[in-house]
């Protein structure tokens, strides 16, 4: 199984396999635990006490500020020194925070970007230097190098995304979507993979197509334009939970509650488990902000051993049926299982 890990990457399909897990059982869990309990004990003496620089595109939503807090959290766990960079949505800060820990020259660097083509000249700068790179979520483009990846196969859930709205729909029917960040490697793959399916389906209109760049107030106030503009919407694909929601208050405000169903990506945040189980939200696919698994790369990548350069987890399917095994609708949490991986 080790040397399986340490290949190019994996599929969902190769990680439930290889993990002896449901879908449901990664919920709020690392899904690294099942191998990385596997590999050869750490000496927590070679990264104790290093750099982590860490750049994120932007930290104005729920998921971006998880992933923060969780990068947090682990480098308290280990003992590193942690250099955080916010590039506040702009990708010249982005390019400029990562040039500057190059110039503090940090141990390693954690990047999670949506500007992945603007930063590419300054990921090389990092490659000259020789610092290692743990790159969350999106990818990077450009010819550049970097240590290990950690992502979903979101063309996959894309292609997921597709099959439920027509599947729900019959084959018939008007549909929204609306997108990320355009800049996001993994918000084109999400839209990739959905239009894949639905626009094989000869029924199924596209009526709109819009960018809210991942934030609640852009998607309702785009919402409230299509609403104003089109009658009899089924369905609506947000690329992420935020967005869902930011849709959810403009059908209500709109007086068409319970009028399309409504479908997101995410599934971390308990408002919007709490609207799948309420009915309001049709459902979303569970993406991990990977914090938490990020920084266990990092250590071993610290450490000197082996890690596998892309590792895909998998993003299973929250609706009514299953909300609950992510969700305690009690105290209106996510059901959240501690990272324990032994160093």
């Amino acid at each position: 199984m080790e040397n399986r890990l340490r290949g190019a990457g994996w599929t969902r399909r190769d990680v439930l396999r290889t993990l002896g897990v449901s879908g449901a059982a990664v919920a709020g869990t690392s899904v690294l635990d099942g191998w990385l309990h596997r590999l050869e004990a750490q000496d927590l003496s070679k990264v104790r006490g290093k750099t982590i620089g860490y750049t994120q595109s932007f930290s104005t939503i729920e998921w971006t500020v998880a992933q923060r807090e969780q990068v947090e959290e682990g480098c308290r766990k280990y003992g590193l020194k942690l250099v955080y960079l916010d590039a506040q949505n702009q990708a010249a800060k982005q390019v400029r925070d990562i040039e500057d820990l190059v110039t503090k020259k940090v141990d390693l660097i954690i990047i999670a970007t949506w500007f992945a083509e603007a930063i590419a000249p300054a990921v090389r700068e990092v490659n000259k230097a020789g610092i290692p790179i743990v790159v969350l979520s999106s990818d990077l483009v450009g010819g550049v190098e970097y240590n290990a990846h950690i992502t979903t196969d979101s063309l996959d859930t894309g292609h997921d995304v597709g099959k439920a709205v027509v599947k729900a729909l019959n084959g018939k029917g008007r549909v929204v979507q609306i997108e990320g960040k355009p800049g996001s490697v993994v918000n084109q793959l999400r839209g990739k993979g959905f239009r894949e399916i639905v626009d094989k389906e000869t029924n199924i209109k596209i009526i709109a197509h819009v960018i809210a760049n991942y934030e609640r107030v852009q998607a309702l106030k785009a919402m409230e334009d299509i609403l104003q503009a089109q009658r009899n919407i089924d369905a609506v694909y947000c690329h992420n939970d935020d967005m869902a929601l930011g849709v959810m208050q403009a059908f209500r405000e709109g007086g068409r509650k319970g009028e399309a169903k409504i479908y997101g990506v995410d599934g971390i945040q308990a408002e919007a488990l709490q609207a799948i189980l309420d009915g309001e939200m049709t459902g979303t696919w569970l993406y991990l902000p990977l914090g938490s698994e990020g920084v266990e790369l990092a250590v071993r990548v610290l450490s000197g051993q082996k890690v596998p350069r892309k590792l895909v987890i998998p993003s299973p399917m929250i609706n009514r049926g299953n909300v609950q095994e992510y969700y305690d609708p009690a105290t209106r949490k996510r059901k959240v299982a501690p990272v324990k991986l032994p160093i």
